[in-house]
């Protein structure tokens, strides 16, 4: 609720206070209305003629206009104030998930945390905007015409025996769909996921005839979610009947009682009186009835959205594992080194180390290449480094300054990285090479061409029609794996980085383009540091300084020509990909 809280502010709260007064005006002036009526019945029994119905006519007419308008007023000010809540709901709520680490996203499927922007906030802007009017306009409505009652005690007592007993009925309902609500939104998360796996995964779908298995997968969660949904509507459909029930029997001994009293009366003046008092407190009694009725049913979506706000709460409560340090990025003595001193690392709730022990130290300028077989720990080596996950244990160091100590932006501008699998962003060509921030740059189109020529992506780019503002869809669909991977380098190039890092970045290219691309990129990045991790040993082999993994640990450290020799795992590597000659 503290979230809640905190994304109302001043302005919000004085629409509040002019929604509550319209809402009472609203409901005073409605509650005229059974008034008037009296009047008008008194009038034609009697028989004082048309005239005399004039003055309390109008007046109820212009009650009733006044209520609408009022009740035009408080709409406007609640629903302002729910979508300007909603708002700052997903902004709180999309700032945290940006935040959030690699750590943090394993523990939050993509798929729950899309269902929780959207469905949850949802959920919540329909109960702030529904729930709110009836939760303020349901007590007054009630209380104020339960005191007009109050001179009849026989019809009062009969109302607030039923109003207690409809009190009861939703209470036990609630208790009933609290749990299964909880439960439908997880499996809400499912269903989602299962859709969006389907959907990412289409193409390895289609190839390996696997239309049955998902469709097994995605009925089994859409027959729970199904189930869930029918159990929680069984349960909310009983209410209609049993309000409809609770409502007729109130009417009935309403006029049953009032025609005790009518016949008890005396002269006809008096069951004149008592038949006009009958007129409007059955009138009040429906009106405070229907106001339980109302709460009761907003009520019901209570357990729904105490879920989606403990849900939303649960993301916005998460800490954050990679918190700021406080370096600026001065100058060092060591611009340009990566060092690693005994760094250890073990995924959350993994059960093995992925890296043990590794250490080493790159020069400005150099070129280290990283090799080993799957699993090794290479990929888990660079994502070290721009802090996606913190080190276990032991110390990296950029210019000679522990990463845990910079400020996350400071740090991870001086990076150009290229992930192991190419994502390009929904946009154009131009946009997606230009992308991300770096403090004291900024491309320009030039800028852009000479990246996307080191890249060697210049080619494909200018044949497409619009060139640079070519379209791309999400996720470089319209691309190929070699023209994806081509312009996520082209990006890391355009922004001029102290470190270049290269997660197996290379494998979608041909010896050729291979090649020449790290002609151009040792011409263009002269300066730069290099980290690359690769599979292939000739694309390697002239690295300054090569690192081999194996099963987390450093089993072998140098260059081509001394590994060969002192690195049984290279070698043996080598021997795989390469002939007995060129061995040696």
């Amino acid at each position: 609720m503290k979230h809640i809280k905190s994304c109302i502010k001043t302005k919000e709260w004085i629409l509040f206070a002019v929604f509550v007064a319209f809402m009472v005006f609203q409901i005073m002036l409605t509650l005229r209305l059974p008034e008037y009526t009296k009047q008008i019945t008194m009038v034609i029994e009697s028989g004082q003629g048309l005239h005399a119905l004039v003055k309390p006519g109008l007046f109820m007419m212009l009650s009733a206009l006044g209520s609408v308008a009022c009740a035009i007023v408080a709409g406007f000010c609640i629903s302002r104030i729910a979508a300007v809540l909603c708002m700052r709901l997903r902004e709180a709520l999309f700032g945290k998930v940006m935040s959030f680490s690699m750590a943090e996203m394993s523990t939050f499927s993509a798929s729950s945390l899309i269902t929780r922007c959207t469905n949850d906030i949802s959920r919540i802007q329909f109960f702030a905007t529904i729930g709110i009017q009836v939760l303020v306009q349901g007590p007054v409505t009630a209380i104020i015409a339960i005191l007009k009652m109050r001179q009849h005690h026989e019809w009062l007592i009969v109302t607030l025996e039923t109003v207690a007993v409809i009190i009861v009925i939703h209470i036990i309902i609630i208790r009933i769909i609290l749990p299964r609500s909880a439960k439908l939104q997880k499996l809400i998360d499912k269903m989602n996921l299962a859709t969006r796996e389907h959907i990412t995964g289409m193409r390895v779908v289609h190839a390996y005839n696997g239309y049955d298995y998902q469709a097994k997968q995605f009925d089994q969660i859409n027959d729970d979610l199904t189930k869930t949904n029918l159990k929680i509507s069984r349960t909310t459909e009983m209410v209609s009947p049993i309000l409809t029930m609770a409502n007729s029997v109130l009417s009935l001994l309403i006029y049953v009682i009032g025609a005790f009293m009518i016949t008890s009366a005396g002269d006809a003046a008096e069951k004149l009186g008592v038949f006009s008092d009958l007129v409007v407190v059955s009138s009040y009694a429906m009106q405070a009835v229907m106001a339980f009725i109302l709460m009761m049913l907003v009520f019901m979506e209570i357990p729904r959205a105490i879920v989606s706000v403990n849900r939303i709460a649960e993301v916005l409560d998460t800490e954050v594992s990679i918190q700021d340090g406080n370096y600026s990025g001065k100058a060092t003595g060591e611009l340009g080194t990566i060092e690693f001193r005994n760094v250890s690392f073990t995924y959350p709730r993994g059960a093995k180390a992925a890296l043990s022990d590794v250490s080493f130290k790159v020069e400005k300028g150099q070129t280290m290449a990283i090799i080993g077989s799957t699993g090794s720990g290479k990929t888990t080596l660079m994502n070290l480094i721009p802090r996606l996950y913190d080190a276990t244990e032991g110390s990296i160091l950029v210019d000679g300054v522990d990463v845990k100590d910079y400020k996350l932006d400071e740090l991870r501008s001086k990076l150009g990285y290229v992930p192991q699998k190419s994502f390009l962003f929904a946009g154009t060509i131009a946009g997606n090479i230009n992308y991300g921030e770096r403090k004291g740059f900024q491309a320009v189109l030039e800028d852009i061409q000479e990246a996307a020529e080191v890249g060697q992506s210049k080619e494909f780019i200018e044949s497409k029609k619009g060139s640079y503002q070519a379209r791309v869809e999400e996720g470089g669909a319209n691309f190929s794996g070699g023209q994806r991977q081509r312009l996520t380098i082209s990006r890391a190039i355009c922004r001029n980085p102290e470190f270049y890092m290269f997660d197996d970045s290379f494998s979608a290219l041909d010896f050729k383009t291979d090649a020449v691309l790290r002609r151009k990129l040792r011409e263009h990045a002269k300066e730069a540091t290099q980290l690359i991790v690769g599979q292939r040993i000739g694309s390697i082999k002239h690295a300054d300084m090569i690192l081999v993994l194996d099963q987390g640990h450093v089993v072998g450290q140098g260059r081509h020509e001394d590994l060969l020799k002192n690195c049984a795992v290279y070698r043996e590597i080598a021997l795989s990909q390469l002939s007995e000659e060129e061995v040696g």
